[in-house]
This record gives C-alpha cells, structure tokens and sequence, in this order.
C-alpha cells in the first residue's frame, strides 16, 4: 500500500515521541521509587498521568472539532517537550520534587486529552477510505513495538545511561515529533454552519449525536469492552504464571511477551491483508473469540497442561484479537461519524476506554481474592460470547434499517 506523505508524518512523529515516553515513563517511576522509597507514591505518580486525560477526554473533542487540528497536534507535542525540559532542568539542579513531578504528570495528560482524539479524527482525511484499516493497523504496530522495546531500551539507560539522558531524549522526542507534524497537510473541513454556538452547545449536540445513533452506541459498548479485557489481562497473568512450572518471573515476562507479539503480528497483518468493507464482521468475531481464549485457557488446565509454552500461544492470540478489534472500531467510527463530529466521538471513546482499564484491574483484582481463577475465567468468557453475537446482531439490524443521524457516512457493505 502506497500512502502520501502526511500519514507517514505522523507515523513517524508518533514511533519518536512514543518510545521517548515509554523510557521515560520507567525511568521515571524507578526515580520516584528510588527517591521516596514508597511505591504509592509511584502509584500517585501513575495516576497523575492517567486521570487528567481521563476526565478532560470527554470535554475536549469539542475544541478539537472547533479549531485547527494540526495546531493543536504540533502544540500539544511541543508543550510536552517544554514541560519535560522543565523536568530536566530540576533534575540537573536537584529541585526535582515529587509536587513538581505530580504537576508534571497532569500536565502531560492534559495535553494528552487532546493530542490523542485529534490523531483519529485528522486520519480520515489524510487517507483514503479504503485504506483506512490500514493506516489504523500501522498505528496500532507503532505502538506495539514501543510498548515492547520501550520498557527493555529504558531498563538499560537507567543503569547505564542514567536520568538526565532520558529526561533530556524524551524532551526532544516530543519536539522531534512536533517538527514532523508541522509539515502536515491536512483538507480543510467543509462545515454546514459557521462557529456561533458556544462550547457547551457544542458539546451538548456532539453527546446528542452519539447517544442518539445507536450504531455508535454500540460500538462505544464494545471499546469497554476491549480495553476492560485489556485490563483484566495485566491482573490476570501475573496470578496465572504464578500457578504454572516453574520460576512465576519468568512465566510472566514469557506470557506478556507473547502477549505483545499477538498484538504486533496483527498489526502487520493487517496491513498487508485488506480487509476493507469487513471491519464489523472482524470488530465482533475478535471479541468473540477473546471469550473462548479465556475458556480454552481453563481446558488446558483442567486438562493438565501447567507448561508455559502453550499459554503463551492463547495470550498470543489473545493480543492478537484484541488489536484486531481496536483497529476495526477505529475504522468503523472514521468511515459512519462526519467530520464536524469526529473529535467529539473520539475524544468520548478515549475516556471510555481509557476508563475501563483501570476499573478491570480493580474489579478483577477484587474478584480474585473471591473467586477460584478458573470459575473467573469460566464466567468471562460465557459473558463474552452471547454479548458479542448480541452486539453484533444488534448493530448489523440498526444499520440495516438505516438508523443514522443526517450527514452521517454509511458503510452498507458491513454487515
């Protein structure tokens, strides 16, 4: 596939500015630890970062759909870099305290809330409409390779390397990113009416347009549901590798391996083999088989399996599903939602996936201590199949009816 310039822009923006801040991200936490020796002051130094973006997702696609969305792209990068400069400056002058990484952190997530929907929403109009998957699934391999070396490249600066360096690479990553993001050429959006509402009429028509389409509340339904399972899995196998042969360390660092594997060899499956026309098949089949994953995970237990190599392949596959349908619902959303809307959606389905994370690691973090892991697993997985051929159904009948809002993109082929 042959894409013009500006989408490989912001690839490549995205590649240096988020790997920049996976080694940071661990560097910084190791610092934190290392300076308070308290690790819910790390967890308050986390939750800093998530929070923020969390709450202002479901404000800020009204900005984002009001004004310039390649200035708020390159401005959010370049505030980030200036804001982590300000970190390396403290750092080199030892005033780097915990209030001031606290403030940081927000910072970074507020400029996060707006940086992160405004990518999906300017997508669609920088690439062809069957090429949207694509362009999707390269954002996704992206940030599977970051996730994945990220954490490895940032365990080696700090013991080598040390703080200072890492503060001061990622500073220029986001920078870096913003240089490549000044040169996007983003079409004009042809808008039905002049900006002479206020942002809180703004924001009530973009909650109305998404809570009366039913297409769309569907699919909002089934982002909670990814990134819920998503969450389930980082408390799911820290406490299953710990019930298989051998080290439980090893176990672990094996089955997350897999697990990011899955992801990145779905992405450039997905961007070699088209599968335009067939996201919402592909959407429900991968929460689908998401469930039975989770049940076979039981088979093999009660069946006497306890070696890790074949619950690596299941995690594997897992990843691999999970990334499949965060790329159709993302090409679904840019191919039904108009353009004068496509910040508000996306700036909502943030905060909803983003949302559901954490509350999965809580309630299954609470389930455990209650429930035997194969029962857990069990009731996961036959919540997953009936809801997924529900949702499915569901949206195939809505669509077919043609229940969508005037000026919305159909996609009458999905089905």
């Amino acid at each position: 596939m042959t894409f013009n310039k500006n989408i490989v822009i912001i690839l490549s923006g995205q590649f240096v500015s988020q790997l920049g801040d996976k080694i940071y991200m661990l560097a910084l936490s190791y610092y934190v630890l290392e300076s308070t020796g308290s690790s819910a002051m790390m967890g308050l130094v986390l939750s800093s970062a998530l929070f923020p973006s969390l709450i202002l997702g479901f404000f800020s696609g009204t900005f984002i759909d009001r004004y310039n969305k390649k200035n708020i792209i390159v401005s959010t990068d370049i505030i980030r870099g200036m804001v982590i400069s300000g970190i390396t400056v403290a750092y080199l002058m030892n005033t780097l305290t915990l209030p001031v990484i606290i403030i940081s952190q927000i910072l970074l997530s507020i400029n996060a809330a707006f940086f992160d929907p405004a990518i999906p929403s300017v997508i669609p109009l920088i690439v062809k409409e069957n090429q949207l998957t694509r362009a999707n699934s390269l954002t996704q391999f992206i940030r599977g390779i970051t996730t994945i070396i990220g954490p490895i490249l940032g365990g080696i600066a700090v013991a080598y390397i040390g703080y200072a360096v890492i503060f001061i690479f990622n500073a220029l990553s986001f920078f870096i990113s913003g240089i490549f993001e000044s040169f996007l050429r983003i079409p004009d959006i042809k808008k039905e009416k002049t900006i002479t509402q206020s942002v809180l009429q703004d924001l009530l028509e973009g909650y109305t347009f998404i809570l009366s389409d039913m297409r769309l509340v569907i699919i909002i339904i089934m982002v909670s549901v990814i990134h819920f399972f998503v969450g389930s899995t980082e408390v799911i196998i820290p406490v299953f590798a710990s019930v298989l042969k051998g080290n439980s360390a090893q176990n672990m660092g094996s089955i997350q391996s897999a697990f990011g594997a899955g992801t990145i060899l779905m992405a450039c499956i997905i961007s070699i083999v088209t599968i335009n026309q067939k996201e919402v098949k592909l959407l429900f089949s991968a929460v689908f088989c998401v469930g039975l994953l989770f049940i076979s995970i039981v088979g093999l237990r009660i069946a006497g399996f306890s070696h890790v190599i074949p619950f690596m392949i299941i995690f594997l596959l897992i990843g691999s599903f999970i990334i499949l349908a965060g790329t159709c619902f993302k090409s679904i959303l840019q191919k039904n939602v108009p353009q004068q809307m496509m910040g508000r959606v996306f700036g909502f389905v943030s905060s909803v996936g983003n949302g559901s994370i954490p509350f999965s690691m809580m309630v299954y973090g609470f389930l455990l201590s209650h429930f035997s892991f194969n029962k857990l697993l069990i009731i996961t997985g036959v919540i997953l199949l009936p809801l997924s051929i529900f949702c499915y159904y569901s949206y195939k009948g809505v669509n077919n009816a043609g229940n969508c809002q005037s000026g919305t993109r159909t996609n009458g082929n999905e089905n």
